[in-house]
Parts: structure tokens; C-alpha cells; sequence
């Protein structure tokens, strides 16, 4: 069914074959065509009205703007150290601007919110015409963008123009991060795998401004003994929704004539637990988007017992998967085989785990104690200049190799006995012929004959 009703949308809208069934299906611009997906609470979720739920705002926000906001560095190998490749052309590209006007913050978090919301980011790579090196990455609409696999195994994408036509661009040329995805093509999208449970949550939120704007009462009906005329019937509906409607005519007095009686209908807010409900779908967008809900300003979750170890569970299991998949698309899309022997990009992640200034200085003396980290090393770290002589790691006096290279050995654990004082060698005057001794009570020593 699913195979028929793909290939026919494809003759329908002269979509290639040669993309899959599923990818024509979840594509976002085709659905919204359709008219979109309603759920079982009868609101349409889409990426958009995703994105006006505060939780899922909330989430997509600190995901993206956690991600972005660590610089992106590019490494240069030094043998079993590294460098910082400054004078690489894809330092500043990625570090600074990637493209005209935007900055690498802006990009990113851009690139990371497409991803989190559509499964699906995109920028194509601009290359320079005499040696192929990327001069700019320029972000793509993901609703735009198709991907798919062409027979000889490449991937290639499919982009809409919005005066209308497409282009076509090879895997090479486009940074794609993907999501969560089954065949590694396409990422799945959260909003519209989630949409019954991002449903509930935007049905909440309209049921109480429902709720409000009707004067915080439940729906009920007007009981009469007698029969009313059509026209009594309807000036006393609108004499009463006129009365009582909205927030300005909450709990006004309601003046009832000819024995009316008023019933209510609708389910008290106590007893539908609405603020519990509201309460519950906080923590279940947080496990969709895989984000710590206390990152969600929610503070019944999980608490940590500082902020260090609530930043260190954030980038371990929400940041960390995010921001490898990113670095190795740009490995793969902008680095030849040859320079990726040499080079490699990673996310300088310090700033985000910095602990408070008591517990780093601390952690500070302890690695120069010990030689781990020099003077200048900790300056560096602090956004301090270096001083004269603080590359010199130290170590504590009392610690030496059991077998030192260039010095004597370590003396063992049994000390050795002292050996008799040869015949033939000088006696030391101090020891042979004077014995010195010392007053009983202190004073100078003497010799005695």
C-alpha cells in the first residue's frame, strides 16, 4: 500500500524514482501540500507549530545554542601532540564566519535547530573554482532539500528553488547532519515522529487559553421550565456570552430569570488534572529531544549537586552525539584523504564543563604540582598572557624514577650497612683522638685527655 501510494504521488508530482518511497512520503514540503498531519487530539503538528510549544522551543533552543556556542577549532597532528592550525584557510571559515554576514554561532545553532526539529540540516559547500578548497558554507531550507542515492551508491540532493525549477548538487558539496535516521540518507524528524505526544502538549496549552478566555468556567447549558421562542433563545445567548465571556467578565454575578437554571457540562480543571498534565508533557518532550529537563527550567526533574555535574550530564548524553556527528561531516566534506592524516576539527568543550573558581584553582595546583599542566598552560586556560619561565613543569622534590636514566638509582627499601673506615685513609680529626663531648645542662662541648 505504502509502495502504490509512493508511486503514484511520484507521477503525480514528477518526483524521480529513483528516490524512495519513505523519503516521498515524510517529505515536509509534500505533507504540508497535502495539508498536513492532524493527530488524535485534533491539532496539527508540524515543524512550525511545533516550535511554538515553550517546551519544545525550550529544548530545540538549548540544544542548538549549547552546541553552537563552543568554539568549532581546527587541529593540526604534531606527532603526539597537537596545534591549533590558525593558517589553515577552514580555520576561520569554521571558527569565525562560514559565510558572508553570518557568524560561526549563528550558522551552527541554525544548522543544529534544522536538525533537531526537521532530523535534517543542510548547507552547501562553495569551493573555489582553481583548487576546489571551500571558501563558504551556505545554509540550506531543509523543507527544500530532497537527498537520495543515486545506483552507483552516491548520494546526491535534490534543492527547490523558490522562483520555481531545482538543482541538483553531489554529496561532496553539501554538509548534511542528520538525525536519528534508519538508512543513513535521511534523519528522522522528532517533531513528526513525537506529533501525537507534541499534540497532547499544544491541545493542553489551547484547552486553557479555551479555558481562560472563557471566563475560566466549563461549557454548560442554560435550563428552562417553559419553552423559548427562537429569537428568546438567541438574545439570551448573546445577552449571556456578552455578560460572561472572557477574562474582564470572570466571576461576575449571573442574574437568572423565569426559574433558569444553570448546569455545567464540562469536566472540572481539578479533576482532568490539567496542571499535571501540563507538568507531564515537560518531561516528555524532554525524553524526545533527549535534553535534561532541569535545562528545561523544569525544577521537579532530576537535580544534580552542581552545576558542573548538570553541565557534565547535558554534554555527555544531549551535546556530545550532536556535536560528533558534525565534526565528522566536516571531515568527510572538507577535507581531502590527505589532509585528514594531518588535520581534524573538534569542539573545544572546557568552557562548558568550567567548574567554579574555588574547585578550578584547586584542580590548577594540583596538575602543576604534579607536572601535568605548566604555569602557562593554566594562564592559557584562564585567558591569561604568559609570563617568563612558566613553561617549566615541576614536580615534587622527594619523586625520582625507580631506575633514573641519567642519575643515580633509587635507593631501595632496606638501607645499606656503612662500610669500615679503611687503614690506609685519612682519619678525619674531628673523629679520631678528640671525642667530644658536652656539658651536662647544655653549654659548649670540650676535649677531654
Amino acid at each position: 500500500m505504502i509502495s502504490f501510494m509512493a508511486n503514484f504521488i511520484q507521477r503525480i508530482f514528477g518526483l524521480q524514482k529513483r528516490i524512495s518511497p519513505a523519503a516521498v512520503l515524510n517529505n515536509p514540503a509534500l505533507i504540508d501540500l497535502l495539508g498536513g498531519r492532524n493527530t488524535e487530539s485534533g491539532v496539527r503538528v508540524d515543524e512550525a507549530s511545533a516550535l511554538s510549544c515553550a517546551t519544545v522551543w525550550a529544548a530545540v533552543r538549548v540544544i542548538s545554542e549549547g552546541a553552537a556556542s563552543l568554539p568549532l577549532i581546527t587541529y593540526r597532528r604534531d606527532g603526539a601532540t597537537r596545534t591549533r592550525a590558525s593558517e589553515h584557510p577552514l580555520y576561520g571559515l569554521l571558527h569565525d564566519e562560514p559565510c558572508p554576514g553570518i557568524g560561526s554561532l549563528v550558522f551552527r545553532e541554525s544548522l543544529f535547530a534544522h536538525a533537531l526539529t526537521y532530523g535534517n540540516g543542510y548547507a552547501e559547500i562553495e569551493r573555489r573554482a582553481s583548487d576546489g578548497v571551500p571558501v563558504a558554507l551556505w545554509l540550506l531550507a531543509p523543507e527544500r532539500v530532497e537527498p537520495y542515492r543515486e545506483v552507483d551508491g552516491n548520494i546526491y540532493y535534490k534543492v527547490r528553488q523558490p522562483q520555481g525549477g531545482h538543482v541538483t548538487l553531489a554529496g561532496a558539496n553539501v554538509i548534511h547532519l542528520r538525525g536519528l535516521g534508519g538508512d543513513g540518507v535521511m534523519g528522522y524528524s522528532v517533531v513528526r515522529t513525537a506529533r501525537e505526544s507534541l499534540g497532547l502538549t499544544l491541545a493542553a496549552e489551547k484547552f486553557g487559553a479555551k479555558l481562560f478566555g472563557t471566563g475560566a468556567r466549563p461549557s454548560g447549558v442554560l435550563e428552562h421550565p417553559g419553552r423559548l421562542s427562537d429569537d428568546a433563545r438567541q438574545r439570551l445567548r448573546g445577552d449571556y456570552e456578552r455578560l460572561h465571556s472572557g477574562l474582564d467578565n470572570a466571576h461576575r454575578i449571573a442574574i437568572l430569570e423565569e426559574g433558569m437554571k444553570w448546569q455545567a457540562l464540562g469536566v472540572p480543571p481539578d479533576d482532568a488534572q490539567f496542571l499535571q498534565t501540563r507538568q507531564f508533557q515537560v518531561a516528555e518532550v524532554a525524553r524526545w529531544f533527549n535534553c535534561p529537563s532541569s535545562k528545561l527550567r523544569d525544577n521537579t526533574g532530576q537535580t544534580y549537586s552542581s552545576i558542573e555535574a548538570e553541565n557534565q550530564a547535558f554534554y555527555t548524553e544531549t551535546l556530545r552525539p550532536w556535536l560528533i556527528r558534525l565534526e565528522q561531516e566536516l571531515q568527510i566534506k572538507l577535507l581531502n584523504t590527505v589532509e585528514r592524516r594531518e588535520y581534524y576539527f573538534e569542539h573545544l568543550i572546557e568552557g562548558l564543563l568550567r567548574a567554579d573558581i574555588k574547585t578550578r584553582y584547586e584542580v590548577y595546583a594540583v596538575a602543576k604540582n604534579w607536572g601535568i599542566l605548566s604555569t602557562n598552560e593554566i594562564r592559557e586556560r584562564e585567558n591569561l598572557p604568559p609570563i617568563e619561565g612558566g613553561d617549566q613543569y615541576l614536580q615534587p622534590l622527594n619523586m625520582q624514577p625507580l631506575t633514573a636514566p641519567d642519575g643515580p638509582s633509587a635507593p631501595s627499601a632496606t638501607p645499606a650497612l656503612v662500610p669500615a673506615l679503611s687503614p690506609s685513609a685519612s682519619p678525619n680529626p674531628a673523629s679520631v683522638g678528640d671525642t667530644p663531648t658536652r656539658k651536662r645542662g647544655g653549654g659548649n662541648a670540650r676535649k677531654t685527655n
